[in-house]
């Protein structure tokens, strides 16, 4: 008899065990079929809701100074920007790589004057800028953007590159080389290099010591001459008797500072 209810006992508690472990696993499989409808609801919605141009309104709105400074300098409307940048993100906005070229940038204004740079060489018929005089503008300014710039090519230095604009332009009074928005005395073959505006020349001639000069190792005046003007020791003694000049300029951190010099 006790045998019996012994081989009862177990075969219950075995039942019992079984079914148990049947609904938790039922309740489980359930769970996680709720987990993916629930993932697949959402991710349907954000497919559904998500807008690139709206996304990118906001993002410009967030960032207007920025985009106005750049659509200025460049010559191009914001209307014709925001359609490239539309067409050059595949349905969703990367806004740390404005042209999906792969590149992670660490500054809105460096990824603007990349993506600028190479659309208007792509397609220059969107791109229309006005001439500007840049002896209409204070010192500070011109000083500032070199600046500016400076933070964005952290490569360079600042104290060099105004020194070297100082003596190619006598301090900004050379007013043929201002009127040419041209600070650094570079040349073609058919003369003084002539810019747009000053926003745009100050920011190629920080642009081409960036890429031409520091990024090569030519990194102080002595061997930034070579290649400026020949090794001349003239032109190496002038440029850093005026280093000094320029250590008490404050640091710009953004455009309305900028700005406020002009």
């Amino acid at each position: 008899m006790k045998s019996e209810l012994k081989v009862k006992l177990v075969a219950f508690i075995i039942t019992a065990v079984i079914v148990t472990s049947g609904v938790l696993k039922n309740n489980i499989l359930i769970d996680k079929q709720k987990v993916i409808e629930t993932n697949q609801v959402l991710a349907m919605e954000s497919y559904n809701t998500y807008d690139i141009n709206l996304d990118l309104d906001v993002f410009i709105l967030n960032n207007q100074e920025v985009f106005d400074f750049y659509t200025n300098m460049f010559g191009i409307s914001l209307d014709d920007l925001k359609e490239n940048i539309i067409k050059d993100n595949d349905g969703r906005l990367n806004y740390n790589d404005l042209g999906n070229t792969s590149n992670t940038y660490e500054s809105l204004d460096k990824n603007l004057i990349d993506y600028l740079f190479k659309l208007k060489s792509i397609n220059p018929t969107i791109f229309n800028q006005e001439y500007e005089n840049a002896n209409n503008y204070t010192k500070d300014y011109i000083y500032g953007l070199i600046k500016y710039y400076s933070n964005i090519y952290n490569n360079v230095n600042f104290n060099v590159l105004s020194s070297i604009a100082y003596i190619e332009s006598g301090n900004l009074n050379a007013r043929y080389m201002m009127s040419c928005n041209n600070i650094f005395g570079g040349m073609s073959r058919s003369g003084l290099l002539k810019y747009p505006n000053i926003e745009y020349g100050v920011l190629s001639y920080v642009k081409m010591m960036s890429e031409r000069y520091y990024a090569k190792g030519l990194d102080t005046v002595e061997k930034i001459a070579i290649r400026y003007n020949n090794g001349s020791t003239s032109w190496i003694y002038n440029v850093n008797s005026k280093l000094s000049v320029f250590d008490s300029f404050d640091n710009i951190t953004n455009i309305s500072e900028l700005v406020s010099l002009k």
